[in-house]
């Protein structure tokens, strides 16, 4: 049969100035610890705690006078005993490959010393352990964070942690790391799911940063797809390079490739070439004035649109006087100041008696203003046909001066310079020369970042598929870890439920409960999916959740927990002395039932009487004045 990942303290051992303060021998299964309140229980489950690997350093005085913790501990592999320094939560561990009776004779001789925390070419604690208890060993970096402190987090439950929290409290806490425990505790996937998830969030960033490098180099590069192939790019030198040769040869060959009855032929080119540059400066001329004509009719439309604009404006300034003056009953004439008769009729004007119609001058204003809107419409589309035409025409311009520059310039080297078709012909050449040259130092700088195109596309393409690959392994891990998650969490869920249902009538949900749900992630519990209940009933809850987990491995080969338990809180939070008493009788039923090897280890004020055998406790009942460490700090 496979030996199973279990863990047993068999001695342990506080030194002061040479000599044990405190040196008690402990069993499998049970063991209690009793005693008083305050005569200092939960200083020797925080020493134990630090020796098996936990990061502690918050010392009570009593123990701030110690200076040294010792283990014997049983593993899966055989027995090891630890020494450690009491002092910070990062001082290192000696182990001694044996019982501590060999190793007190041994002195130094026989002990390693190994960090808490992994060190480059240096093995941890925690990766011994891990070996001796037959627990999966972390093998990337990523997941060295994976230590036997994480792993006492979770089978130590003491009295600073809200009685809500699954997990032992620390204030840097991850989600992930709380997964990746109860994974590992459950016996899901190792750590190789864990793994992928750290890898993933590196691969992204990295595939990133490569994808924005990428294209930043693809859009610098011109329009022509072709060069963007560094081998592409080579044959196009490799061309360059053999018409440069070719051309020479034909230089140093010119009175034999150039016959000197050439000049009427040259003549002719030469006429020709001429009647090019004139077209082609004819054309330059045309564009140019229809710019200049298309760039005063722009100039006129916008003054015309501008005095459409203010017209508009008066048009509606000459409504309101109108209506305004039409509204004036005037009651002397205008012209001789003679009184004016009051008119009965308000169609009519009081002054000449001439009728009036409000609605037809209304119309007429209406008429003027939409007639003259209309024009500054068309006015404005003739604008924007004609700014698209200027546009063209610019672009057109500018397209015709590149190209009479260039032609001018081909004219000029191969006649103006030339007077005879041989040198015509050499600088015909030697300008074929010069550009080929001038694109060799073009496409050595755009080989340069060809290559790194290359290189960061594949690159890219490397990390996509590994990613791809990462991510299909990680679904078909998830799918394999659900189906052993609910194993496992079903089997805690049962022990834990029973031992709510045998509570006393305290807590109504505790009477049936069904499921007790862990959540690592959240570091919570859930009863049939409520949380928070009495302060009391949270302790009794957290302790049957970290029990039920226990009990799940002892019948569990599947699990990885280290069949270890450590409780110094199962009174915490008022519990009353009955409740006490049933937890503790809970345990001793639960955890001799147990077929496997296991120790669990609880402290109390309040021991149950049928309990108080040799069985079962370690040590005496300790008082203020019989305390667990036997110094005076007074």
């Amino acid at each position: 049969m496979t030996p199973l990942p279990f863990l047993r303290l068999n001695r342990l051992r506080v030194m002061r100035q040479g000599h044990a303060v405190y040196d008690q021998t402990f069993h499998e299964g049970v063991n209690i610890i009793r005693g008083e309140n305050g005569s200092g229980k939960s200083t020797i489950a925080d020493f134990i705690f630090y020796i098996l690997g936990g990061e502690y350093e918050e010392w009570k005085e009593a123990a701030r006078h110690c200076e040294e913790v010792q283990a014997e501990i049983e593993t899966s592999r055989g027995t090891l005993t630890l020494r450690r320094d009491i002092s910070t939560k990062l001082t290192p561990i000696k182990v001694f490959f044996g019982a501590l009776d060999e190793a007190t004779v041994r002195a130094l001789d026989g002990w390693e010393t190994f960090p808490i925390r992994r060190q480059e070419n240096r093995e941890s604690f925690s990766q011994v352990l891990f070996r001796s208890l037959l627990i999966p060993e972390a093998q990337s970096e990523g997941a060295s964070n994976i230590t036997m402190h994480q792993i006492m987090r979770l089978v130590y439950s003491d009295q600073r942690t809200p009685s809500t929290r699954l997990f032992r409290f620390e204030p840097f806490d991850t989600q992930n790391i709380r997964e990746a425990v109860g994974d590992l505790i459950c016996g899901i996937s190792g750590y190789e799911l864990y793994e992928i998830n750290l890898n993933l969030r590196t691969l992204d960033g990295e595939y990133e940063v490569v994808s924005r490098r990428l294209s930043s180099l693809i859009e610098g590069l011109p329009i022509n797809d072709q060069l963007i192939s560094p081998d592409i790019i080579h044959s196009t030198i490799t061309k360059l390079l053999t018409e440069k040769e070719t051309i020479s040869i034909e230089i140093e060959s010119v009175d034999t490739l150039v016959d000197q009855n050439q000049t009427r032929h040259f003549l002719k080119q030469r006429q020709a070439a001429h009647e090019v540059l004139v077209k082609e400066k004819r054309k330059m001329v045309a564009l140019e004035a229809s710019i200049n004509t298309l760039e005063l009719e722009l100039a006129e439309l916008g003054e015309f649109i501008q005095f459409l604009d203010e017209a508009v404006k008066k048009v509606g300034l000459a409504e309101r006087a109108q209506l305004a003056v039409g509204s004036i009953e005037f009651t002397q004439c205008p012209a001789c100041l003679s009184e004016l008769k009051s008119s009965d009729d308000p169609h009519k004007c009081n002054v000449c008696g001439s009728p009036t119609d409000p609605s037809s001058d209304k119309s007429k204003y209406n008429q003027i203003r939409l007639d003259l809107e209309i024009q500054m419409r068309e006015s404005k589309q003739l604008v924007a046909e004609k700014d698209i035409s200027l546009s063209k025409g610019a672009q057109r311009l500018r397209r015709l001066t590149r190209d009479y520059t260039q032609t001018l310039s081909e004219f000029s080297i191969q006649f103006d310079l030339s007077t005879s078709p041989r040198e015509a012909f050499l600088a015909s050449k030697n300008r074929r020369i010069g550009q080929i040259d001038q694109e060799l130092r073009y496409l050595s700088g755009m080989m340069e970042t060809a290559e790194e195109i290359q290189r960061l596309s594949a690159q890219k393409a490397e990390l996509q598929a590994t990613i791809s690959k990462l991510r299909d392994r990680r679904e078909a891990l998830t799918i394999h870890a659900n189906k052993r998650r609910s194993v496992a969490l079903n089997s805690i869920s049962g022990f834990a439920a029973s031992l709510l249902r045998n509570d006393l009538d305290r807590q109504e949900e505790f009477k049936n409960a069904q499921t007790v749900r862990l959540s690592f992630v959240d570091d919570a519990m859930f009863v049939d999916g409520k949380m928070n209940f009495a302060e009391s009933s949270n302790v009794f809850l957290k302790n049957s959740a970290i029990l039920g987990m226990y009990l799940a491995a002892g019948q569990d080969q599947q699990f990885c927990h280290p069949r270890f338990l450590l409780l110094d809180n199962i009174e915490d939070k008022g519990m009353e002395v009955a409740r006490s008493h049933l937890f503790q009788r809970l345990i001793v039923e639960r955890v001799t039932d147990l077929k496997v090897m296991s120790q669990i280890i609880f402290t109390t004020s309040m021991l149950n009487p049928e309990l108080d055998l040799e069985d079962y406790v370690i040590g005496p009942h300790y008082t203020h004045e019989n305390r667990t460490l036997e110094i005076d700090v007074g």
